[in-house]
């Protein structure tokens, strides 16, 4: 198993999010508009669903994976975290875990396993080997994290050394790479995903203090030296443009629910096909859903899946102002007339039964068929 986790999704998301590396000449509508234009210009489109990997060429697997749909009018991005050891079917090469997919055949190949996951079309791949992400943290003179304990971990044979106190302090590039490399606790693959989230937000603060602004170009070099992309220099400059300053609000982070398991002597995380292909239409839509109000009444039995869901209605766009628990159900049922009715129940694949108001009741049929 590659211990090597890569920390290239850094590198992805701050040509993504870019806070901090542009001057701050242009603001308010001035800024916004010329933004709009930039995504004329560079992406003839306003949403765009970007594949953010971090991979070890000599290796040939991919130990960072994060599907990001990048909202451009209202400069959101959504990223979700794919876990490495995920299962799943490789053209020409039966099931494996996703992270052998790039070496098969690059990123592209990465982007057809990750459709076929969550029936989301790939516009874009971005692929970063570990060191740029290393450098590019020292090169902002480091960054701050909160170590949520201690880490001592050894491996002389993979060059791989660990050992952070607990608290939050200041890391170099080598020290964060192995924060997020750790997965010698009780979380395991869980808990590098959500390290790797922490570090990401962390680096789009860092990224919006004015003193970095000045390093764009220093940063943009580090980053093309170990970073393979479809996107194009013009189009990265327009990200740039684009998320200049973003609030940190507007980055919204999901993983990927699954549960972690066997096969045979592998160790491997089983993903619910329904649910990836859930939340790829409700999170990577490229158009707005429609706005009527959507009560949504869990009666799962289960607070984990119902709240995974209408946190992904939420982030999808669509209008829920109110959850509320019910007794559990067997059926999910959608009610109402109006489109957003009907569209739920196209996504649901349920028959839509005439309302006043717009509801969803999430039933015992969609707990994750992970067991």
């Amino acid at each position: 198993m590659n211990r090597k986790l890569i920390v290239g999704a850094l590198v992805a998301c701050a040509v993504v999010v870019a806070a901090a590396f542009a001057v701050p000449a242009i603001r308010g509508g001035v800024q916004q508009s010329i933004a709009v234009r930039s995504a004329d210009s560079a992406f003839h489109s306003h949403r765009l669903n970007v594949l953010l990997l971090g991979y070890q060429a000599d290796e040939g697997n991919s130990d960072t994976l994060i599907l990001a749909h990048l909202d451009i009018d209202r400069r959101l991005a959504t990223l979700v975290s794919i876990p490495r050891d995920t299962w799943v079917a490789i053209p020409g090469h039966g099931h494996q875990k996703i992270n052998s997919a790039i070496g098969f055949g690059g990123p592209a190949t990465t982007a057809k396993v990750v459709t076929a996951l969550t029936g989301v079309h790939v516009d874009a791949t971005l692929a970063v080997q570990p060191e740029g992400a290393k450098q590019l943290v020292d090169a902002m003179g480091g960054m701050n994290v909160n170590v949520e304990h201690d880490m001592d971990y050894d491996d002389n044979y993979g060059d791989l050394h660990i050992h952070l106190k607990k608290g939050e302090q200041y890391l170099t590039g080598g020290q964060v790479l192995g924060y997020v490399r750790y997965r010698h606790d009780v979380e395991s693959d869980w808990g590098r995903v959500r390290r790797q989230q922490t570090v990401l937000k962390a680096l789009m603060d860092q990224m919006s203090q004015p003193q970095n602004w000045a390093k764009l170009p220093k940063l943009l070099a580090l980053a093309r030296t170990d970073m393979k992309t479809t996107l194009s220099d013009a189009q990265l400059a327009a990200l740039l443009e684009i998320y200049r300053g973003v609030p940190d609000d507007n980055v919204r982070t999901f993983t990927m629910p699954g549960k972690a398991t066997f096969v045979g002597d592998a160790s491997v995380v089983i993903v619910d096909d329904r649910w990836a292909h859930l939340l790829g239409t409700l999170l990577f839509s490229k158009s707005d859903p429609p706005q009527q109000a959507v009560l949504v009444a869990n009666a799962t039995g289960s607070d984990t899946w119902s709240k995974t869901l209408v946190a992904a209605l939420r982030g999808g766009g669509w209008n829920v102002p109110t959850f509320i628990d019910e007794p559990a159900r067997a059926a999910t049922a959608v009610a109402g007339t109006g489109t957003a009715a009907n569209a739920l129940a196209k996504i649901f694949t349920v028959t839509r039964k005439p309302a006043t108001a717009t509801s969803l009741t999430l039933g015992t049929d969609l707990t994750p068929q992970i067991e």
